[in-house]
C-alpha cells in the first residue's frame, strides 16, 4: 500500500511522519477559491474530500487529504489572500477566542472518508507593533487565521495564550481522528505515536 499525503505544508509533513513511518506527500489539484460552507465545519470538510480525491490511485493506494479553517462568530478566515488582509485577521483575532476546524479525510479506490476536529483558542491582546513584527519575521500568507501556535516572537512568545482542544488539530493534521480513519484502511498507526507527539509539540494530540 502507498500512502499519499495531499499536501506541500511542512507541518502537517512533519505530523503524518508520527503515524506513518512512510509516506509521499504531492501538491493537491484543488482551488480552494471555489468552495464555500455555510458553516467553517462544512468548508473544511468539503476541503478535506476534495484533496483527498484530487489525486489519482490505484486499488490499495490511499491519499490523505486536510484544511484549516478559523472561525470567529460567523466570519471565516482560511489562508490570507495578501499581507493587508493577514494584518485584519490578526487584529480581529486580538485578545478574543476562537474555533479552529481542521477536517482530513482518507481516500482509496473505492471509499472516502472524512472527520473534522475543533479545538478553542485564546489569543493574547497584542497590539499592531507585534503584529507588525509577526508578519515581518513569519510566512503567514499559508497559515488559515494568519498564525501558527507553534510561531514565537523573541521576547513574545505565541500570539497564542491558551487553548482547549488537541494541539494538532491547531497545527493542521488533527491525529487523533486521522488514526481513527486509517484504522478504517488496515493501517494501524504506532502504538506510542501519542507519547511521540507530546515529546515533538510539548502538548498532547
Amino acid at each position: 500500500m502507498q500512502i499519499i499525503l495531499a499536501s506541500d505544508s511542512p507541518r502537517r509533513k512533519q505530523l503524518l511522519g508520527l503515524l506513518v513511518p512512510e509516506f509521499t506527500a504531492v501538491s493537491h489539484q484543488v482551488n480552494e477559491d471555489e468552495y464555500q460552507g455555510t458553516t467553517a465545519e462544512d468548508l473544511v470538510g468539503q476541503l478535506a474530500v476534495a484533496k483527498a480525491t484530487s489525486i489519482p490511485v490505484t486499488k490499495g493506494d490511499i491519499v490523505i487529504g486536510s484544511d484549516l479553517v478559523v472561525a470567529k462568530r460567523d466570519k471565516f478566515m482560511s489562508k490570507p489572500k495578501d499581507l493587508n488582509q493577514a494584518r485584519e485577521y490578526l487584529k480581529l483575532l486580538s485578545g478574543k477566542t476562537h474555533t479552529v476546524f481542521c477536517g482530513v479525510a482518507v481516500a482509496g479506490k473505492n471509499k472516502t472518508l472524512m472527520s473534522v476536529a475543533q479545538s478553542q483558542v485564546k489569543m493574547k491582546n497584542y497590539d499592531e507593533k507585534i503584529i507588525d513584527a509577526y508578519i515581518k519575521k513569519f510566512h503567514v500568507l499559508d497559515k488559515g487565521g494568519a498564525y501558527a501556535i507553534q510561531f514565537e516572537l523573541p521576547g513574545y512568545g505565541s500570539l497564542v495564550e491558551s487553548f482547549v482542544g488537541g494541539i494538532t488539530t491547531i497545527i493542521g493534521l488533527p491525529l487523533d481522528h486521522l488514526a481513527n480513519l486509517l484504522k478504517e484502511f488496515g493501517v494501524k498507526p504506532p502504538a506510542d505515536w501519542s507519547k511521540q507527539c507530546k515529546i515533538e509539540t510539548d502538548y498532547e494530540f
